[in-house]
């Protein structure tokens, strides 16, 4: 009778085994996949802060070499080879600079640059209400789209983290 009762027993821990096995597996990746949210906002919020500190150092002020951002009128655009990173009028050095960053956040890295006049409403997107000069403002927004392994399995799209950062332009 002792052996049959070992044998139920064995059947009864397998079952239960395969039971707890998915559940476990689900919360370790889960508790993985928070890891990752928690990295990315992280590296985006850095990235975004970063990326707008470039942009007000090199802003407009007639002494910047390489100056980044739409062009005010007392700063003359020196040649791109110079520089080492694309110049005004482009903003494509900022957008470079806080995609740098951002790649340890993984998935797909969008960046937006705007510049807007103190006491005016911040702009959103890619839209500059004014130009890169001294005492103007420079918003930076940073946005990493991560897929989860949770999201994904189930049926869910990616999941967005994002950050900006909004500095005076000083130079």
């Amino acid at each position: 009778m002792t052996g049959r009762r070992r044998r139920r027993e064995g059947g009864q821990a397998l079952v239960e085994f395969a039971f707890i096995l998915p559940v476990t597996l689900v919360l370790l990746v889960a508790l993985i996949d928070i890891g990752r949210v928690v990295w990315a906002s992280d590296a985006v919020a850095n990235a975004a802060a970063e990326a707008a500190r470039f942009a007000a150092v090199h802003g407009g002020s007639p002494g910047q070499a390489c100056p980044v951002g739409p062009a005010n009128e007392t700063v003359s655009i020196p040649n791109p080879n110079l520089c080492g990173y694309p110049v005004s009028p482009s903003t494509q050095a900022v957008v470079l600079r806080a995609k740098a960053r951002a790649l340890s956040a993984g998935g797909t890295i969008a960046v937006t640059v705007c510049y807007f006049r103190k006491g005016d409403s911040p702009c959103s997107g890619d839209t500059s209400t004014t130009t890169n000069a001294p005492g103007n403002r420079v918003k930076v927004a940073v946005t990493a789209h991560l897929g989860l392994v949770v999201t994904a399995l189930l049926g869910g799209r990616t999941w967005d983290v994002a950050s900006q950062s909004t500095l005076v332009i000083d130079y």
